[in-house]
């Protein structure tokens, strides 16, 4: 019985063999014809796939393994099928022998080919993934110095990076002092330590648009977000993503206002012990609305302002002939490294001693009309700060103390502030009105527009006070000797405009308004000089029925003073006759 049942399973077999023979036979020109069909489809797939690899290598992005064993696979079976489609052309005499074996072939090739078509439909577009790149803006700190008075700051922000508590940490200072730099190094530092995972950097600008800073985000980590998703979608994808990182840093460059880091889908505190924020920003307070651990840096050493200022500049500083010019233009930078680097690349290639002096000249005298000469970038970062000043009353104490060049005690600076009734409230008593005045002195220094700030002056950089004379002159028609106005001081039309005036020297009035000077609009005029002799014009305040304020050391025994006057002081002065003081109705404040 089992020799009957082989005998029969064999049989059958051997039929079935012959029948598949048959069809092959049967289906040989339909068969070549489906192969050369297919086949076509098949070069135009990876024709397809092959321009979508290119643009993503372009691109510099990840060639999916499965997509390059795909390429591999359709250049191998292409050839092979065009060779069995050629060779069926080519056959004259049919052999059924020949004819069954390239129907066999070109069947199985059918089923490759077709393969592989189903295949790229699975795959589709995905032909390629992001490659997460290592930010060269840590990698290549080419600015960084170390500088030591910026060395101390670098530790104290690495050794709070260790700390467990502290999640955010943030670095303050004034526009162009060297923040980013600063930040940027403890990013690289971290990076080389390996104290964390990953470092990310986005700058955020005095505009901050949280989609496009959880883009940048999202991007470092090698994270998309799908275009048709929702705003909480794509926070909590971030928020999720962050989460896998075991540690990791992320560095907030130029922040303005508070930010919001669960709409942004940063995880902070509890909820990632591991995420630690560094935030640079210009202003304090928002370091500390942000419950940021803060650091603060000054203006560089005259040693290291020199260091960088040659480097930037390159030994032609080393000259006989440039040298002793080079360091005054490095004095007058004031240690503020925006300034220096400025200055530095702007004077790099030049050999003349015309063009140093030129652009001394400049550093001293800046143009009040509009940001301009070798400190423009300088100008329009710090007259930025000044943009975000908040309120009035902080803007126009801001500007006031920037004419006080050479007298600039807090003392004198609250009766000024008095006298132009720039403090709120009429019933504000002494202490009070005191009490403001240093608020504002606080915010301008948490703002980094002041240097400092005892009980009794304050302190301004050079390069700010220049940026603040030129906004007055262009929004406020201040007029002082630090500007370069000399065609102004005898314009009738700005004159009419005029709101402050303050000076150093007698030469302008000796010049320009020795028969008196008109200035309706004139509430502040400002004189302290060394020459003690110097005589007013009898009728010069007379024209100016607006002032408010009047500072003099040398006091006219005889002259007409405006009956609107609120403030005057006249310390320095040697006072003759006082009974034209007692005229005065709305005097505030006699200082004497």
């Amino acid at each position: 019985m089992v020799d009957i049942a082989g005998n029969v399973a064999g049989i059958v077999s051997a039929v079935l063999d012959v029948d598949k023979c048959f069809m092959y036979l049967l289906n040989h020109k339909s068969n070549i014809r489906i192969l050369e069909r297919e086949v076509g489809k098949l070069k135009v797939a990876r024709d397809e796939v092959e321009r979508k690899v290119e643009v993503a290598r372009n691109n510099v992005e990840m060639i999916e393994e499965i997509v390059e064993q795909w390429v591999i696979k359709v250049n191998s079976i292409v050839p092979e099928s065009e060779t069995l489609i050629k060779e069926r052309a080519n056959v004259r005499c049919f052999s059924l022998k020949a004819g069954y074996k390239q129907s066999r072939k070109a069947s199985k090739k059918v089923q490759d080919v077709a393969e592989l078509l189903h295949l790229q439909e699975a795959f589709g577009d995905q032909v390629s993934r992001p490659i997460i790149h290592e930010d060269t803006r840590l990698i290549l700190n080419k600015d960084y110095l170390a500088f030591q008075s910026r060395s101390s700051t670098l530790e104290d922000v690495l050794k709070a990076l260790k700390e467990a508590e502290v999640d955010i940490i943030g670095v303050h200072g004034m526009g162009g002092i060297g923040k980013t730099t600063l930040v940027k190094e403890v990013g690289r530092q971290a990076k080389e330590d390996k104290r964390f995972d990953k470092v990310i950097f986005v700058e955020v600008t005095d505009t901050p648009n949280i989609e496009k800073i959880r883009e940048e985000i999202a991007n470092d980590l090698g994270l998309k977000f799908d275009d048709k998703g929702t705003e909480s979608g794509r926070v909590n994808k971030l928020f999720a993503r962050l989460k896998k990182e075991k540690t990791i840093l992320i560095i907030l460059d130029n922040i303005w206002v508070d930010l919001d880091l669960e709409k942004l889908g940063i995880p902070f505190g509890e909820n990632h012990k591991g995420c630690k924020l560094l935030l640079t920003a210009r202003d304090r307070n928002v370091l500390d609305s942000m419950g940021a651990k803060s650091f603060s840096i000054d203006v560089l050493k005259e040693d290291e302002a020199w260091r960088l200022f040659r480097k930037m500049t390159g030994e032609v500083v080393d000259t006989c002939e440039l040298h002793s010019l080079a360091n005054e233009v490095c004095k007058e930078c004031g240690g503020l490294p925006i300034a220096i680097v400025t200055v530095a690349r702007a004077l790099m290639k030049k050999r003349q001693l015309s063009q140093w002096r030129k652009a001394l000249r400049e550093l001293r005298k800046p143009s009040p009309s509009e940001f301009d000469g070798v400190l423009k970038d300088a100008y329009s970062k710090i007259a930025l700060s000044y943009n975000y000043l908040k309120g009035e009353k902080l803007k126009k104490v801001f500007l006031l103390c920037s004419i006080m060049t050479h007298d600039a005690s807090i003392s004198n600076l609250f009766k000024f502030v008095i006298g132009l009734n720039i403090l709120e409230g009429n019933n504000l008593k002494i202490e009070e009105a005191r009490d403001s005045l240093d608020d504002l002195l606080l915010k301008l220094k948490e703002s980094c527009l002041l240097l400092d700030c005892s009980s009794e002056r304050f302190f301004m950089h050079d390069v700010v006070r220049d940026i603040a004379i030129t906004i007055s002159y262009k929004d406020h028609h201040v007029f002082t000797e630090r500007n370069d106005v000399k065609n102004d001081w005898k314009n009738i039309d700005k004159l009419m405009k005029c709101t402050k005036i303050s000076l150093a020297s007698s030469d302008i009035i000796s010049k320009h308004w020795a028969e008196g000077l008109e200035c309706p609009e004139l509430e502040f005029f400002y004189m302290v000089m060394e020459d003690s002799s110097f005589k007013y014009p009898e009728k010069f305040f007379s024209r100016m029925a607006k002032l408010k304020v009047l500072r003099l050391n040398c006091f006219p025994l005889s002259i007409s003073l405006p009956l609107g006057l609120q403030t005057l002081c006249l310390d320095g002065s040697e006072i003759g006759e006082v009974a034209m003081i007692g005229e005065l109705k709305k005097l505030e404040i006699l200082s004497l």
